[in-house]
């Protein structure tokens, strides 16, 4: 199995995502957003009415492997906490 695939599955929302792109996947940039598809949440810039209890921050065990090319496609807490994990 190929490496950018085994770093997707280490996402705790692998198995039920439905988002079209992940900041994970090192292809990302190839890949578009169509109006109206599932977005990664840990990629959605504020929470909106129906997502109340979701957890934007990026766990570190995907933090790790996302590459820095992909950063900016992270919403701004998944951000900082992917520069302190690293940068060290």
């Amino acid at each position: 199995m190929n490496q950018n695939l085994e770093n997707m599955k280490r996402c705790p929302r692998f198995n039920s995502c439905s988002a079209n792109v992940c900041p994970i996947d090192a292809d990302a940039g190839l890949r578009k957003q169509l109006p109206g598809e599932d977005r990664c949440p840990f990629c959605l810039k504020k929470k909106s009415e129906g997502q109340k209890g979701i957890r934007t921050l990026a766990p570190s065990s995907i933090l790790e492997v996302i590459p820095k090319s992909n950063l900016k496609m992270l919403n701004r807490r998944s951000q900082k906490r992917w520069l302190a994990i690293n940068n060290k």
